[in-house]
């Protein structure tokens, strides 16, 4: 069962491991208590997930699981943080790894606490035995981790319902009481101390990523193939399975516009045009796409929040990215054009129109030792 959406904390705000060291907490608090230097957040805030990824560098899968999880969140990428979080164990349909979705919002309306950690208070259960569930249950609310390593937190009400969907797995209980209709195999006490794979995951971690750059859904999507198999040192094989895995929910027209925004045709076979999209991309003679788009938005970062991209063309004959911009005003568009130029970019201006309170132009850019 997918979680498409996630709402803001409703179950008063966040528990510090300092406040817990002060006072005692009974077994059926609202939260699990908190670890010193650890601050929860309640998990109806966060959604969690086991996300399979490639094997690639940790830059590049940080790179690459906003992708991964587009389809799985009812909010645009934009709106939310999605943070990486560590290896899960395999479960034997390959690696996962533990993912967190917050919205911008929710996060900026939480004041930062120095030398405290943020993370979701349902990562303070262990993660169960594959056929189980590891619970705490409170009065008004309660928190589950599943056998995946994700989990979510529910209204004590709606957990019936999650419970039968998920196929009535057996419970270990680790704090408060659920009615005789649950399996609860055993009580457990909860771990001393956080999983020590957790150590360095911190929702604070996205406070500091900046918006990306707008870019059309479909090409979004071969954006982020294309960086996972240009800069991946992957075997084609791997790249190639992820990458049809990924494009099964992306509409049809707009996949075969972004291909032909590449130069490939997209003909009756789209699996053969995608595999042969990431081979020329990977290929030490095909369209060195990748390295300028990494340049071209490395220029425009400074500019994310104000300026989007409506359109983008590559022409693998001559390596040259056509992008079409829209902004505030036309100053920011100069702007742009001078961060360009500054780049080492040869650009080519075309004109520029405004309406709407959007100025757009479309720029050819040539260059900066691509």
């Amino acid at each position: 069962m997918k979680q498409k959406t996630f709402a803001a904390p409703q179950t008063g705000g966040v528990i510090s491991g300092m406040e817990a060291d002060r006072e005692r907490i009974p077994a059926v608090a609202a939260h699990p208590p908190a670890p010193s230097g650890v601050t929860y957040l309640p998990g109806e805030g966060v959604l969690l997930l086991a996300v399979a990824m490639p094997d690639m560098s940790h830059a590049q899968r940080r790179a690459a699981v906003g992708f991964a999880v587009e389809d799985r969140i009812a909010r645009p990428l934009d709106d939310v943080h999605v943070i990486l979080g560590p290896a899960l164990a395999d479960t034997g349909d390959g690696r996962h790894w533990l993912v967190a979705v917050i919205a911008r919002d929710v996060l900026e309306a939480i004041p930062p606490q120095r030398r405290m950690r943020l993370i979701p208070d349902v990562l303070a259960l262990p993660v169960p035995d594959a056929g189980q569930w590891s619970v705490w249950a409170a009065e008004t609310r309660v928190l589950v981790r599943t056998p995946d390593g994700a989990g979510f937190a529910t209204a004590a009400a709606a957990l019936p319902y999650y419970h039968l969907a998920a196929g009535r797995p057996g419970i270990v209980l680790y704090g408060g009481v659920l009615d005789a209709q649950f399996p609860v195999l055993r009580p457990a006490a909860l771990p001393t101390r956080p999983d020590p794979a957790l150590d360095r995951f911190d929702l604070n971690s996205a406070r500091a990523t900046s918006r990306s750059l707008a870019l059309p859904r479909a090409w979004r999507q071969i954006a982020a193939l294309l960086l996972v198999a240009g800069l991946g040192h992957m075997g084609l094989l791997a790249a190639d399975t992820w990458a049809l895995g990924r494009i099964r929910d992306t509409s049809e027209v707009g996949l075969r516009d972004a291909l032909g925004a590449i130069g490939v045709a997209a003909g009756d076979d789209l699996d053969t045009a995608i595999a042969t999209a990431l081979a020329q991309t990977n290929g030490q003679n095909g369209p060195r796409l990748i390295p300028l788009m990494t340049r071209v938005f490395a220029a425009l970062s400074p500019y994310t929040g104000r300026v989007t991209t409506s359109d983008l063309r590559y022409a693998g004959d001559q390596n040259s990215l056509t992008i079409t911009l829209q902004a505030p005003d036309i100053t920011t568009l100069q702007d742009v054009e001078t961060a360009l130029t500054d780049a080492g970019f040869r650009v080519t201006v075309g004109a520029a129109t405004t309406g709407d309170g959007l100025a757009e132009q479309q720029l050819t850019l040539q260059g900066a030792g691509t």
